[in-house]
């Protein structure tokens, strides 16, 4: 095998000597034309190509194939398994009532229902379907029941109850003034003479509580009491008795018409009154019972009634400010702990006596406030 590849490797190198050689002497020749036949050339003589070796391996290199990238193929996606129809479950219908079966509300003058919603099983709405059965008396504390049903369109029906229990509001705890604490109040007003009667409490640095009539009118004399820090409470609106104490929705739709005429003069309702004739009052009789209820449902309500222990013996005729003035310092001294008293602003005798009044309490330790729910009060013995 060696000896054969050294054989090759000869034979081609003389033979690039011999090419070389030739390449190096070779010269143009131009020779003239002769007559002579040309001389034949010579015949190069053929080297025959060595035979190879039975040993010798001859190698042919494999040519490289080339190499395309293709993309890989993007696999199918596979088909998600369509789901069996479900199905639904046939199912009364149900009724759903905002802020749940059990309610617990304060005694007021009005109930709304928070609401409620209905629909079947197939979620169609039967709200408008839905019967209500029952009643809540929101001024009346006790225990209620109000019953919802509906009835769907293959005729399945569904009831359920919601109880409602009325409670009582919460008072403030009364607060005992000093001794010599005295309450004014004036009943029945505002009217030409309320702005008199202002000018002398404020000489005197003194407050007072007024107990207004609705369509007495001089609504900007309320403005007035509240601005200079007197209390405000209602009295009535009409002050027509068989019309107020005809029953309780008469009495609380009076009452309510003169809470208006007071929210637009100081921003806000008053918590405090007074009952037409006080509690006490016979002028209700025709309806029987009906100051035992309404001073009941009132304090349940949360307000405060507010009746006297001292009169200035106003509402009559024939007095002078001398009388006025001795009935009240002498209730005042009578009532040590406290007092509150009852005068009108309608009566002029009555508003002029206010300043001998005033002038006597301040020279004896006197205070002179006004009255809100927390104050002590006076409640007469009801008579009807």
């Amino acid at each position: 095998m060696k000896r054969m590849i050294r054989i090759t490797a000869l034979c081609m190198l003389l033979l690039f000597v011999l090419l070389a050689c030739r390449t190096e002497n070779a010269e143009p020749v131009f020779e003239a034309q002769s007559t002579e036949a040309p001389t034949e050339a010579p015949t190069p003589a053929i080297t025959p190509e060595p035979t190879p070796d039975e040993d010798m391996i001859v190698v042919t290199p494999t040519p490289t194939p080339e190499v395309t990238l293709q993309p890989a193929p993007t696999p199918e996606p596979t088909p998600e398994p369509t789901p069996a129809p479900t199905e639904i479950p046939v199912t009364d219908p149900v009724i759903t009532l905002v802020g749940g079966e059990e309610l617990t509300v304060e005694a007021n003058f009005t109930f709304t229902d928070p609401g409620y919603f209905a629909d079947d099983y197939l979620k169609k709405d039967l709200t408008s379907r839905v019967k209500v059965t029952g009643e809540v008396v929101p001024y009346l504390v006790g225990s209620y029941a109000i019953t919802y049903s509906v009835t769907d369109d293959d005729g399945r029906s569904t009831t359920v109850v919601r109880h409602v229990e009325v409670v009582p509001v919460e008072m403030p705890e009364i607060v005992m003034p000093p001794e010599k604490t005295v309450y004014l109040t004036f009943d029945d007003g505002p009217c030409g003479y309320t702005a008199k009667l202002l000018d002398i409490l404020k000489k005197y640095d003194a407050k007072a509580t007024f107990f207004i009539v609705g369509e007495m009118g001089h609504a900007e004399m309320i403005k007035r009491e509240f601005e200079e820090g007197h209390s405000i409470g209602v009295h009535c609106y009409t002050h027509e008795y068989k019309d107020i104490y005809k029953s309780e929705e008469a009495y609380f739709a009076d009452f309510l018409k003169a809470q208006e005429i007071i929210k637009e003069q100081t921003g806000s309702y008053t918590r405090i009154f007074r009952f037409p004739g006080g509690s006490a009052n016979t002028a209700s009789r025709r309806n029987k019972g009906i100051m035992t209820r309404l001073t009941k449902i009132m304090e349940d309500m949360g307000y405060r009634y507010f009746d006297w222990n001292v009169t200035a013996g106003d509402s009559g005729k024939g007095y002078t400010e001398a009388d006025v003035k001795k009935r009240v310092t002498g209730g005042m001294k009578t009532h040590t702990d406290f007092a509150i008293v009852l005068q009108h602003d309608i009566h002029y005798t009555s508003v002029h006596a206010v300043e001998s009044i005033l002038k006597w309490g301040k020279e004896n330790g006197y205070t002179f406030l006004g009255l809100d729910l927390t104050s002590p009060y006076v409640h007469s013995t009801v008579q009807n």
